[in-house]
């Protein structure tokens, strides 16, 4: 069985988890090969690498969850997957305590359709990735050490799973743990809709000298610079062009976020903890 770990994260969270399941692979003797797709020299050997992603192989997968869905570039992937044979995937996604959202959902369906069903997933609590000016955000320190170990023991227990040819899918009704009612009007929410209320970002152009962080720091490759940095349509509303910005030249009202996030955290009433799903 060939293992792969591949995630955007662009807050950091979905990388730490997708750093303990290499690390926990390794520890068991499983070689595995991991793709960054915020790293754009990664992502330019995209297209070659989807042949070895197609025999048998063990994909684990993952996202943060914007918009109670996985990040576009994520699903997009699962797109141009191969059709797999002998395969299997183990999605995960991040969340920040407001919501996990039908993530899981929506990329466990899209991998079996691909053949590669999912024989584990997990939603891990993070620190919400809007609030890294608060002093105290949503999610503060997680993932955490009780986080890591869920994840641990999640791989260990998909592992031997497939050393011992006993491998069996996660159910799609297991992955559909929203209720009914928020099941439905979180399929419906679309990115960039959600980023029209989100903080807009301005420029202020008298700080800014075009000296291309913003770009850079975009796992979206959303921005490009003219006279100024100019936002594309693929938008994921990570924020990240603006924390990297050295000049403060990229500014947005985030006042408003927190207790926002919070009231919404009340609204969907989603248990705070992170959950290993297996058959």
């Amino acid at each position: 069985m060939n293992y792969f770990v591949v995630y955007i994260s662009p807050a950091g969270t979905t990388q730490h988890a997708a750093r303990v399941i290499s690390s926990e692979l390794n520890g068991l003797g499983k070689t595995c090969s991991t793709l960054d797709f915020g790293d754009r020299a990664c992502m330019k050997l995209l297209d070659a690498a989807l042949p070895a992603f197609a025999h048998n192989s063990c994909l684990f997968i993952g996202s943060p969850v914007y918009a109670s869905h996985a990040v576009p570039v994520v699903m997009d992937f699962i797109a141009r997957l191969h059709q797999g044979n002998g395969c299997c995937s183990v999605p995960f996604v991040t969340w920040g305590t407001v919501t996990s959202g039908v993530a899981l959902a929506d990329m466990g369906g899209a991998l079996a359709a691909k053949g590669y069903p999912a024989i584990a997933a997990a939603k891990i609590v993070a620190e919400h990735s809007l609030l890294w000016q608060s002093a105290n955000p949503l999610g503060k320190g997680r993932p955490d050490a009780d986080d890591d170990r869920s994840i641990r023991d999640m791989v260990k227990k998909v592992v031997a799973a497939l050393d011992a040819g006993s491998a069996k899918h996660v159910s799609a009704a297991t992955l559909n743990y929203q209720p009914e009612p928020l099941r439905k009007v979180m399929a419906g929410l679309v990115l960039s809709a959600v980023r029209k209320v989100l903080p807009q970002i301005s420029l202020k152009r008298d700080l800014c000298n075009l000296c291309g962080d913003c770009v850079a720091a975009c796992p979206a490759e959303a921005v490009e610079l003219a006279d100024g940095p100019v936002f594309k349509d693929c938008c994921i509303a990570c924020y990240n062009c603006l924390r990297a910005c050295p000049e403060h030249a990229l500014q947005a009202d985030f006042t408003k976020m927190e207790a926002g996030l919070a009231q919404r955290v009340k609204d969907f009433g989603e248990i705070c903890e992170t959950v290993v799903y297996l058959p």
